[in-house]
């Protein structure tokens, strides 16, 4: 019965999360650039090692029960699910706008970002120019050129399919795209900006496979109607864990208080 409830807690918690993580992909259905953030439910470990005690562990710290013969040194090994995120990199849809510091990629890639942490990443190409004339995010964070920061300071600057940024006709520099061996494991750091764990090092695209347009952003890659399908899945879930955890206290409560009355 503990198990039970132990069980039915662990799912709602598992389905809280879920909804949580939903709830924030819709709320950002309309942000340019926007990566959804994926959830995948798996069972901790499938296999223990077994100590000198007789007893089953794993190093994802899973919970040991006794067997039902209840033998002091037989254990069964109980796997708790867990919840994990991946970063969806399919890409959004384009628009128009027509402003010349908007910028998509229409290939592979991220725009390196100059953040006081270091280098963040994002296919939020809505950007904007800063009181020093370098080109921005809303946020005022510096967009990364082959030399750093761009600086556009003219009458005129175009942006052509390989990111080669000219100012009056004379070459500023080159937006600086990057990609990673697995753009999933990227982490969101807000604003639409994305963070590369340790294991995830950025490498510059090829400028032969760089393919960016002035005067369009990319928009999200959230389906609205599936996300809204998947969040009402996912209530659902966690009322029915609710009833089951709710029953089985009750269950539970009923048994505790008819303990007095055994022997009487």
């Amino acid at each position: 019965m503990i198990r039970s409830i132990n069980s039915a807690e662990n799912a709602m918690l598992l389905q809280q999360t879920k909804i949580d993580t939903l709830a924030n992909n819709l709320a950002n259905v309309n942000s340019s650039g926007f990566r959804q953030v994926l959830t995948r439910v798996t069972e901790q470990g499938s296999e223990g090692v077994e100590n000198p005690d007789g007893a089953m562990d794993d190093a994802a710290g899973l919970n040991k029960l006794p067997r039902i013969d209840g033998q002091p040194d037989s254990w069964v090994q109980t796997n708790p699910l867990s919840i994990s995120h991946v970063t969806d990199t399919r890409r959004g849809s384009y628009s128009t706008t027509g402003r010349d510091t908007d910028v998509a990629i229409m290939g592979r890639g991220f725009f390196a970002i100059q953040a006081p942490e270091g280098e963040l990443f994002t296919r939020a190409g809505s950007f904007t120019l800063n009181s020093q004339k370098q080109l921005v995010t809303p946020d005022g964070l510096p967009v990364v050129g082959d030399g750093g920061p761009i600086t556009i300071d003219g009458e005129s600057f175009s942006i052509d399919n390989s990111g080669l940024v000219m100012v009056d006709g004379a070459q500023v520099g080159r937006l600086k795209i990057v990609d990673f061996a697995d753009a999933s494991k990227l982490e969101h750091k807000g604003n639409n900006l994305l963070q590369a764990p340790e294991d995830q090092a950025a490498t510059a695209v090829p400028i032969g496979e760089i393919v960016v347009s002035q005067g369009q952003i990319e928009g999200s890659n959230v389906n609205a109607i599936d996300t809204l399908v998947a969040m009402i899945s996912a209530q659902r879930a966690f009322e029915v864990q609710q009833k089951t955890l709710t029953t089985e206290d009750e269950m539970l409560s009923k048994s505790v208080n008819k303990l007095p009355q055994v022997g009487s």
